[in-house]
């Protein structure tokens, strides 16, 4: 597709390297809900179903153009052109306006990439406001190509942090609850690590589009960084993640620790959260967001300091929205089914996030011979510190 112009000002373009291999990138970029945790030219993105397609229309809000300058622009467009890897277009068209723009990937070699932004317009009301329009695109230009450059920074996919030493052992491989961050099992890895080397894996900059691709990153990792045999721990959806990988066979799989796992959630709440999420403004639940997870999963004891209510506020809240979506409407209980290595689960007493009764479907799902352990102080999450001490207590014994 073309557009002509006769302003020699335009197309505004640039192009930077990116120490990321391509895959990576795309993977980063093919998330567009996401594009606002490294691309600050977005303040919002919204997209029916999560994922762009050719055809696929989508809405926006960009950010000013300086900071202090009070307006938000919004935005709707229509992608004309999506070629993973290496180019993708849309288009928008207003009343006297039309624009095209374009993002370009190309492989450098291993580990970099380049990385392009595009942009032409036409029309009486691009002409007529053209000294803003040129700004804008020039600002959408730079802080494109800055927010790339610094993904490499930030990492995109999982990682694995390590903690504790090189004990004799398998090592164990623990991953963690909704925000991906170690924040929601940190107390307990703590003291785990005292004589094992434990391998978390962060996944906060994770871009799948399903649970059981996150298990497969999470998989490869854990293969990348660990000879042998590895023992499993998750916490949350942590532990669907765990299940998957031990169920899939990707990774060996010693032994198995599940902390407030669940067959059922309850959907009807979870698609309002998510709802009012989306529409909610981030400053609002950076505000809110430490208080209604203490409601959701308490009781919070004498565990208000726990690091989990930092990260909930630190949380990219499009990438929680869509970890929780892979959650809603799905019954996991064949999965704990097939697991068939020594396993130890850990329910709270008072954990409120699943669905209703789920503790008996929970109880029913695991495999014979697996122990199930209720922590009656503990919540969904291990807040207060008689939980964190039963729970690691419990852990340890049944790893050793």
């Amino acid at each position: 597709m073309t557009i002509r112009s006769d302003d020699p000002a335009l197309p505004v373009e640039g192009s930077t390297e990116v120490a990321l291999p391509v895959e990576r990138l795309w993977k980063a970029f093919a998330d567009p809900e996401s594009w606002p945790a490294w691309n600050p030219c977005f303040a919002r993105v919204w997209v029916r179903g999560g994922r762009l397609h050719e055809g696929s229309r989508f809405v926006w809000i960009f950010n000013p153009i300086r900071r202090g300058f009070l307006y938000r622009l919004p935005a709707t467009a229509q992608i004309v052109e999506w070629r993973p890897c290496e180019r993708v277009t849309w288009e928008v068209r207003m009343p006297g306006f039309h624009a095209l723009h374009s993002y370009t990937f190309e492989a450098l070699g291993p580990g970099r990439a380049r990385f392009g932004s595009w942009e032409v317009a036409e029309g009486p009301n691009y002409h007529r406001l053209r000294r803003f329009w040129l700004a804008h695109f020039r600002y959408v230009c730079r802080a494109s190509l800055a927010g790339a450059t610094a993904l490499a920074d930030r990492g995109v996919g999982v990682r694995l942090r390590t903690y504790g030493a090189g004990a004799a052992g398998p090592p164990l491989v623990a991953v963690p609850g909704l925000d991906g961050s170690v924040a929601s099992i940190e107390p307990v890895v703590e003291r785990l690590a005292a004589d094992r080397r434990v391998l978390v894996a962060d996944y906060t900059a994770e871009h799948n589009p399903t649970l059981e691709s996150l298990a497969a990153e999470v998989a490869a990792a854990v293969r990348a960084e660990a000879d042998g045999d590895v023992d499993l721990l998750g916490q949350s959806i942590g532990t669907l993640i765990a299940a998957e990988v031990a169920a899939s066979g990707a990774v060996p799989v010693r032994r198995i620790v599940l902390i407030g796992t669940f067959t059922r959630v309850r959907d009807a709440v979870l698609r309002a959260t998510n709802g009012l999420s989306a529409l909610s403004p981030y400053a609002l639940q950076r505000t809110s967001a430490p208080g209604l997870m203490a409601v959701a999963c308490g009781p919070v004891g004498d565990g208000r300091r726990h690091p989990f209510f930092a990260a909930s506020r630190r949380s990219v809240f499009s990438r929680t929205r869509r970890r929780t979506g892979w959650q809603v409407g799905r019954d996991f209980s064949s999965l704990l089914g097939r697991l068939d290595r020594p396993l130890l689960v850990l329910l709270g007493g008072s954990d409120r996030f699943p669905a209703r009764g789920d503790a008996k479907r929970v109880r029913a799902a695991v495999a014979p011979g697996g122990r199930i352990v209720t922590i009656p102080e503990a919540g969904h999450v291990l807040l207060p510190s008689a939980a964190v001490e039963r729970a690691a207590a419990e852990i340890d014994a049944f790893l050793r």
